[in-house]
């Protein structure tokens, strides 16, 4: 199945903040399945919209939510030691109590 997708920068509100997530749906009527895509280390990077859309066009409603919200709005990174560094750092900044 390859199902044509629409797609969308969203935000999910969480208490007092506004999340920001990626979101693919297929087109057309009806309601989906939904599949929560968590990203890496990396943020929702390209490689992760691109997860997110694959998923959209098996019939999912795909949502990829920006965990480290709080901590680094709008991070996106590459995959060099530094960004392993950088990425791993927010990681442990970020509690699960706060998602």
């Amino acid at each position: 199945m390859n199902q044509d997708i629409f797609t969308s920068f969203v935000r999910i509100p969480n208490s007092n903040l506004l999340i920001d997530a990626y979101m693919a749906c297929p087109i057309g009527g009806g309601s989906y399945p939904g599949i929560v895509v968590i990203q890496e280390i990396f943020g929702v990077n390209a490689h992760i919209r691109n997860v997110t859309e694959r998923i959209a066009r098996l019939g999912y409603a795909a949502i990829s939510p920006a965990i480290f919200q709080r901590i680094a709005p709008d991070f996106e990174t590459g995959y060099t030691p530094q960004n392993i560094l950088t990425g791993r750092s927010y990681k442990e900044q970020t509690k699960a109590s706060e998602l």
